[in-house]
């Protein structure tokens, strides 16, 4: 919510960011492509079932390569959305950018760290009242189950997830950004009446004689 008109925090001073949003979308390329390449290694692995286990090694190692790209092309994306908020903001959005990326890459910090960029993407958006998303808890728990899927169930199923709440996080972003653009001067609230300054104050004793001279009329 706006605290002030000329307040000098970010949170009253939102510029149009000229970044562009990132084609989140791209991801889902990925996570098709990963499904194809799934499909072929069963196939291969059918065929030869007498070195299943050597091939199960080498189809996990292939596949666990191959994910990458979709892997860091998400955290472009996350790199993406977190520049724009700085530009937003003046650079006074809590997380940096690179930050946001890259703290996905330390070990065990990473599972604090996926619950922790998206509530505090979620708060800005919500104290603001342009756009309505769900909880940071709950855009962390959608991730976090979609590394879990990647990384023990299914990859390309994995990716779809992590990618399809990014879209939906990208979506609110550009939706709030579509809101700050449609401001204009008249919807801001109206500037106090300058001849209120200008008139005199009326003191209790005025205020009894006309009260006397009333009553006298009467």
């Amino acid at each position: 919510m706006f605290t002030s008109i000329t307040g000098t925090d970010f949170e009253t001073t939102e510029q149009v960011p000229t970044s562009s949003f990132p084609p989140v979308w791209v991801g889902f390329v990925f996570a098709f492509i990963f499904f194809v390449v799934e499909v072929v290694f069963a196939i291969v692995t059918f065929d030869w079932e007498e070195e299943a286990s050597a091939m199960d090694a080498r189809v996990a190692a292939s596949l666990g390569l191959l994910g990458l790209p979709g892997i860091i092309y998400w955290m472009f994306c996350i790199h993406r959305l977190h520049k724009i908020l700085a530009q937003m903001t003046h650079g006074q959005y809590p997380n940096s950018p690179l930050e946001t990326a890259l703290k996905h890459l330390i070990p065990f910090y990473n599972l604090y760290w996926i619950f922790k960029w998206p509530g505090e993407f979620s708060d800005y958006l919500n104290r603001r009242g342009r756009v309505k998303i769900i909880s940071g808890a709950g855009l962390g728990v959608m991730l976090l189950l979609g590394m879990i899927i990647y990384r023990a169930i299914d990859g390309a199923i994995g990716m779809t997830c992590i990618f399809a709440v990014t879209m939906y996080m990208s979506s609110k972003l550009k939706a709030h950004i579509k809101a700050l653009k449609g401001i204009t001067p008249d919807q801001l609230p109206p500037l106090p009446d300058p001849a209120i300054f200008s008139r005199p104050i009326e003191t209790s004793t005025s205020l009894a004689q006309e009260t006397t001279e009333r009553s006298q009329v009467g």
